[in-house]
């Protein structure tokens, strides 16, 4: 699906191609289509848990492990930015460990920033996450 931001046209496509191949994340699902709008690109994302942090230990008992590895994998979605152009924003939540592939699930947005941080966080990533798992 092709996105507008500001003056440039992107293809969801292409951007889950180069997240596949330039970054530690594996795109699940494209959910650009689910979030309804022109300006905004959603994708569910997998990554390795030894990949968020090698010297780390996920102790999925562990409240705070938990926490500690859902913000950092959530950080690493910032590098996504680098695929869009300049005025862009992106907001992620991490959801769900798969205790058998030993991989995090997150949901990220990508919007220009005539979309405030707020209505991409509150509202937009909000819808996003019920249409997951």
């Amino acid at each position: 699906m092709y996105v507008i931001f500001r003056d440039d046209i992107i293809s969801s496509d292409d951007i889950r191609k180069r997240i596949n191949g330039e970054t530690e994340f594996t795109v699940e699902t494209d959910l650009t289509k689910a979030t309804k709008r022109e300006d905004v690109m959603s994708f569910k994302l997998s990554i390795a848990v030894e990949n968020v942090d090698e010297n780390g230990n996920f102790d999925w008992n562990d409240e705070n492990s938990v926490d500690n590895f859902f913000e950092k994998a959530e950080s690493l979605t910032s590098e996504f930015l680098e695929f869009f152009p300049k005025y862009t924003i992106e907001s992620s939540s991490a959801y769900k460990w798969d205790e058998f592939e030993d991989k995090i699930y997150l949901i990220v947005v990508i919007a220009n920033v005539d979309i405030t941080k707020k209505k991409l966080q509150l509202d937009i990533l909000k819808r996003m996450m019920k249409q997951v798992d």
